[in-house]
């Protein structure tokens, strides 16, 4: 045995003689830095010296693993949601006040982004919600488990990342603003890791307090996450539309890729041929059979007619598709095209350049 636990089962031995009732030296003990695990330890080994019977396991170890699989479970939706909601309100940030010289033009890659970002904020904040739930309920049965190590390390553990997160903001913000490099998009990035990493720290330093389980305190919290969460979802939504808007989007994308490679199928044969040999073909499953070097579909993804071609004479020729919205402001000028039915006018003698979809 320890000496310090030889000195702790004497001092306990004397306060009982004395008549001191457990809840007192309890009391005493802890205020004098002794930690409650070390304290119900040594009255265990004192009541079975006296008694004879060991104290009867309650299956400690148990509820260790399940509390260590319930934070565990928590942090990681808790990083997920908040990382993505992060970066969600900084493509947004990014749309609202564009900066040319900054921001890589790609509207099918950020809606991609955006969509993903939506998608992680839906499945794992409610998760979130809901083991943060059976946590606090489990505390309000068993009290005992605001001591559970397991508990305070991986509190401390987010603590440390998310204090890190803010000073690492605060930091960035003071040598920008020293620069004089503030901008508005740059002072509201700031601000939008400073209340999500904030709003994370304060959550869990308060509920390493004895009252950490106070339903008032539980309920502002979440509904201040709630309200935040739900913001971000709807200017989600409010950038990349409904999942019918996406499909729409997805169709003219795959359908513009089919033109332009189909034209630039056309402009290789013309390079292989030469322009005394080559000769426009009379359709598109002519030019198919005739081995045209592309990976195109001919036909329209949705409606599965053709796409209509026609030749013009000499290498000249036009490729028409109906399009359900207008083009992106990211397409190359010569693919631009109105919702609706669109043709180009194409000249096989000249290159052109494949739209390629953000699959």
């Amino acid at each position: 045995m320890p000496p310090e636990t030889q000195s702790l089962l004497e001092f306990i031995d004397a306060m009982k003689s004395q008549g001191a009732p457990d809840e007192f030296v309890v009391a005493l003990l802890r205020q004098n830095g002794w930690s409650e695990k070390r304290i119900y330890q040594a009255f265990s080994a004192w009541y079975e010296a006296r008694t004879g019977r060991a104290v009867p396991n309650g299956g400690g170890r148990i509820e260790a693993a399940k509390d260590a699989f319930l934070y565990l479970l928590a942090f990681i939706t808790l990083g997920i949601w908040a990382i993505e909601l992060g970066a969600l309100l900084f493509t947004a940030i990014d749309r609202t006040f564009p900066n040319a010289a900054l921001d890589y033009s790609n509207s099918a890659w950020a809606t991609r982004s955006v969509a993903n970002e939506l998608a992680s904020i839906i499945v794992a904040f409610p998760l979130f919600l809901l083991v943060t739930r059976g946590i606090v309920r489990a505390i309000e049965r068993q009290p005992e488990r605001l001591e559970s190590s397991v508990r305070k390390w991986l509190t401390y553990i987010a603590l440390v990342i998310t204090a890190s997160t803010v000073i690492g903001d605060t930091v960035t913000f003071l040598a920008y603003f020293l620069r004089g490099d503030l901008n508005t998009r740059f002072v509201l990035k700031v601000l939008t890791v400073l209340l999500i990493a904030g709003g994370v720290f304060g959550y869990y330093l308060d509920s390493l307090h004895r009252d950490g389980t106070s339903s008032v305190r539980n309920r502002l919290f979440a509904a201040a996450a709630l309200v935040i969460v739900a913001f971000s979802i709807v200017v989600g939504f409010l950038q990349i539309g409904s999942p019918a808007v996406q499909r729409s989007a997805s169709a003219d994308a795959r359908r513009l890729f089919d033109i332009s490679s189909l034209a630039e199928g056309l402009h290789k044969r013309w390079q292989n041929l030469g322009d005394k040999e080559f000769v426009l073909p009379a359709s598109l499953e002519d030019a198919r059979k005739a081995g045209l070097e592309t990976n195109a579909s001919i036909l329209d993804p949705v409606s599965g007619r053709g796409y209509e071609y026609t030749p013009l004479g000499g290498t000249s020729y036009r490729l028409c598709a109906r399009f359900s919205r207008p083009s992106p402001a990211d397409v190359p000028g010569e693919w631009r095209h109105p919702a609706g039915n669109a043709c180009f006018t194409l000249d096989a003698s000249r290159n052109v350049e494949i739209v390629q979809p953000a699959w």
